[in-house]
């Protein structure tokens, strides 16, 4: 599926109200799901569409009895659906407090009981057994890379962008570099990491990171297995505002090759989400 099939399916599902408070997301092969739309928490985007709809396929029977965690799990969309194709081990966990209270009114909301294992904390703290290790990781990051002290600095003298919530898009490098630095001690020996990059993060410089930390111990194999062309939205009515600043930003890193997007015709900012599988085996 293609970035402009996804973006017309995010259009229907988006405008899909199921009681004025809801909305659907539809993955294919009868997989879809009521959320409830609460303004603390994203809605599901075209990543998170095309993320749902790699993993509607590329699970199978193997990975039933596999033990899966679903990092920064949002509206906890993606749990539910290991949960709809069997997977019998789910945890999930998010940084927002909020967004675990609504994936746990979900889960209800779609299964009418507790079926997964929610967590709060950031990255792998907060899990109900830090000991524990898992066979396949799930984890869409912050997309963009960390902001240069030019935008901070201009960020501050913008007017009526004091509720911006920077930290939501922006430092995706750094959270990268922290959830590389952990993942030995949470993923089992040959376990797999299927993670959302974002092109504005700087995917290069992140992956050398991984190898930089872990391959002299690990023997890291890392596989793309889909890329898709996305425009840049602004959330929010203070994105929205500052809009100027933000292009102006993220096409700097273009230039410096710090990370890539490209600016069609009419302005409009394109980026490539790419889905990557990484397997990490001991040596």
């Amino acid at each position: 599926m293609n970035g402009e099939q996804l973006r017309s399916r995010f259009n229907r599902v988006s405008t899909t109200s199921m009681d004025g408070d809801s909305y659907s997301v539809y993955f294919g092969m009868g997989h879809c799901f009521k959320l409830i739309d609460e303004p603390g928490v994203f809605k599901v985007s075209l990543a998170g569409l095309a993320f749902g709809s790699l993993l509607a396929r590329y699970l199978n029977k193997e990975c039933i009895n596999s033990r899966f965690l679903d990092l920064g799990t949002g509206s906890g969309v993606h749990s539910f659906l290991l949960k709809c194709m069997g997977v019998k081990s789910v945890t999930a966990t998010d940084i927002s407090e909020e967004a675990v209270f609504v994936a746990q009114r979900n889960e209800l909301y779609n299964f009418g009981e507790k079926t997964i294992e929610f967590a709060f904390g950031d990255l792998f703290q907060g899990l109900p057994d830090g000991s524990t290790k898992y066979d396949v990781i799930l984890f869409n990051p912050p997309g963009w890379r960390t902001p240069s002290a030019s935008f901070l600095k201009a960020l501050k003298k913008s007017v009526g962008v004091e509720g911006l919530p920077i930290g939501s898009m922006f430092y995706g490098d750094r959270t990268l570099e922290r959830f590389f630095e952990e993942l030995p001690d949470h993923l089992s020996d040959g376990g797999k990491v299927i993670i959302g990059l974002n092109s504005l993060v700087g995917i290069r410089q992140v992956m050398n990171r991984l190898q930089e930390l872990h391959a002299e111990k690990y023997v890291i194999d890392c596989r793309l297995l889909e890329r898709h062309d996305f425009p840049l939205l602004f959330y929010t009515e203070e994105w929205a505002q500052i809009r100027n600043l933000l292009v102006d930003e993220v096409m700097s890193w273009t230039r410096n090759g710090e990370a890539y997007c490209c600016m069609q015709e009419d302005g409009q900012i394109i980026w490539s989400y790419e889905i990557v599988e990484l397997t990490l085996w001991k040596r």
